[in-house]
């Protein structure tokens, strides 16, 4: 992490440090706050549209598992894909040197997450599907640039509204079960609300949006059940931290709005009809939410610095229309995910 005292920008904004910290406090709320009632509402992918809406009807209970693996694939997927952020463990933004050029800040490291669905790899037993423990592995790259090195108010207070550049890539190796590995790419901001100094602590906020390719999970063979999903999010994070001599730690808070497109398909035992993926909704659009808590530590030789960060999401509200399937899994478990990364700030 690169300390920029706030006195070295020499500029004293009519704003003063109270709005900044106002607006902090206002950020946090917003994140805090239960989601809005539209965005609860009832997803495209229930099992009453993607099941009773076919020409042909297998068991109800396979489609609505069908379902619940969508939904649990799809956060799941999601939260792994964005772990860590721009810069896990990082509550400062990049800022600017001395001379006034950007501060440049690339990171590579590995991202880990580990959740629960319906495993539908094999054909449903007598009581549905079991349930399958995910535990999925991947990479991670990003590159920070310091577009605005932020206003400083008072002496050791710096970085007030400074402004960074993000683009990342995501590969997700997704195992047993799957038809491939998952790759996401995208983008965002970094606004900072005060830069770490000797005295304060760092306080970021960070949005940062993925779009991913699409995987399929589970089997066709007869009695079974397979789901598409292109999963898409939104992640919104307030961090902050403070270096204590060469060692960092850093926490918050986070909430991503997961979206996309999926699809599900349920193959019919002798005498059974079967639900096709092109029977069913087709390229619906998704929606889901989830809120969660991070913390990590970093160390730091100069210029160069490892970080490792740790979270773990929320359960989410349960959907009364989204029908619980027969087997052990009923979506209301937590998850967790983290990266471990090395970044040099040029």
């Amino acid at each position: 992490m690169t300390r920029n005292p706030g006195s070295q920008w020499g500029l004293r904004p009519a704003v003063p440090l109270r709005s900044a910290l106002r607006g902090l406090a206002l950020a946090f709320v917003l994140i805090g706050l239960p989601a809005p009632a539209a965005a609860q509402a009832a997803p495209s992918l229930t099992p009453r549209e993607s099941c009773i809406q076919a020409e042909s009807e297998p068991p109800p209970a396979r489609c609505h598992e069908a379902a619940l693996a969508l939904d649990a694939l799809a956060a799941g997927l999601s939260l792994t894909l964005s772990a860590g952020g721009a810069l896990p463990t990082s509550p400062s933004t990049a800022g600017k040197r001395l001379g006034g050029s950007p501060r440049i800040v690339t990171d590579a490291g590995l991202l880990f997450g580990a959740f629960r669905s319906p495993d539908l790899r094999a054909p449903a037993g007598p009581s549905g599907f079991p349930e399958a423990r995910h535990r999925l592995i991947g990479a991670r790259a990003a590159v920070v640039i310091g577009l605005f090195g932020g206003f400083s108010p008072a002496p050791t207070v710096g970085g007030v509204l400074s402004l960074d550049a993000v683009g990342t890539a995501r590969y997700l190796r997704t195992g047993d079960g799957f038809d491939q590995d998952l790759f996401a790419w995208g983008g965002g901001v970094r606004l900072g609300l005060l830069r770490e100094s000797f005295t304060l602590p760092g306080v970021t906020l960070q949005l940062i949006h993925l779009r991913g390719g699409e995987v399929e999970y589970g089997t066709l063979d007869p009695g079974g059940a397979a789901i598409r999903v292109r999963p898409n999010v939104t992640s919104i994070r307030g961090g902050i931290g403070k270096d204590l001599l060469a060692f960092g730690i850093a926490g918050g808070v986070g909430y991503d709005r997961i979206t996309g497109e999926g699809s599900l398909a349920v193959t019919g035992r002798e005498g059974e009809g079967s639900v096709g993926f092109s029977d069913t909704m087709g390229s619906s659009d998704f929606t889901r939410e989830r809120r969660y808590l991070f913390g990590g530590v970093n160390l730091t030789w100069v210029v160069f610095q490892i970080a490792g960060e740790v979270s773990w999401a929320l359960a989410p509200n349960r959907d009364p229309l989204l029908v619980t399937g027969t087997g052990p899994y009923d979506g209301q478990n937590g998850t967790f995910h983290g990266a471990l990364t090395a970044r040099i700030t040029y």
